[in-house]
């Protein structure tokens, strides 16, 4: 009985890491900061990239001013994400006085610990450096 046991405890233990590798094959899991600057103020935002039923999404998770003061958030920033080595393409999405607005993105990792996104939404093309959270 102790030998069945312990050989129980060893698969779930097995079954337990191969899962969690799994989840962190793909370069882009995990949260990323980015910085905005706006009339002499700074923000930052947090983005978390999850794997959800196999599907690559980022979300908005943190907001947060240059003074620290922040508050949870929880909304797609990034979804129809295709990634393949170290760079791919989804459809940006946020929100601006109540307007939901929609594009698509370039997604290039720089290093492991870098990745720009960049678009072009109404003539204005820009670039954001996200930075990886440890």
């Amino acid at each position: 009985m102790k030998i069945l046991k312990t050989l129980f405890a060893m698969a779930i233990l097995l079954v337990s890491l191969t899962k969690a590798t799994a989840q962190t094959d793909d370069p882009l899991i995990g949260k990323w900061e980015v910085e905005y600057k706006e009339d002499n103020e700074k923000s930052y935002v947090i983005h978390e990239f999850r794997k959800e039923q196999g599907v690559l999404k980022c979300y908005t998770v943190f907001v947060k001013d240059d003074k620290g003061n922040g508050e949870e958030y929880e909304s797609v920033a990034i979804k129809d994400i295709t990634f393949k080595g170290g760079s791919g393409t989804g459809t940006y999405m946020f929100t601006h006085e109540g307007e939901k607005y929609e594009f698509r993105a370039r997604l290039k990792l720089k290093d492991h610990n870098t990745l720009t996104i960049s678009y072009s939404a109404w003539g204005y093309v820009d670039s954001e450096t996200w930075k990886r959270l440890k």
